[in-house]
């Protein structure tokens, strides 16, 4: 099992917005952050050793600290705060970005407003799991 640095941000990895959001926040966070993707190994590891076991994740991306796993606004807000306030440069990952396909319309503007509604209008947060 892969050694956990947090925080760490989840998004998805197959979705040209939510690739443009998690590059967005790379370089807000300056490198105080682990940024993997959902369908990436590393990102299904992670995704395993935090979240329920009947529970996968992938309707939001997810910022994980503290004890704690935020989805959608929560997660928004809670990644906001984490900017401003609290971040601590430490030894996380390089974060890397490979969009290799895109398997809905999220370049179109449609899109990029529904995957912005998405985050706004979603709202999870829960106690990770201490496997």
């Amino acid at each position: 099992m892969t050694e956990l640095m947090y925080p760490i941000l989840i998004y998805d990895d197959l979705c040209y917005s939510c690739t443009k959001f998690a590059r967005m926040a790379n370089n807000l966070v300056q490198g105080k952050c682990t940024i993997v993707g959902h369908y990436t190994t590393t990102g299904k590891e992670i995704k395993k050793q935090l979240f329920p076991k009947d529970y996968d994740g992938l309707e939001m991306f997810w910022f994980v600290i503290n004890g704690y796993a935020y989805g959608g606004r929560a997660g928004l807000v809670r990644l906001i705060r984490y900017i401003l306030f609290e971040g601590e440069r430490g030894e996380f990952t390089k974060n890397e970005f490979h969009l290799s396909e895109c398997t809905t319309d999220c370049k179109t503007a449609k899109g990029v407003f529904l995957r912005s509604h998405s985050i706004i209008t979603n709202y999870k947060k829960f106690s990770i799991s201490k496997n």
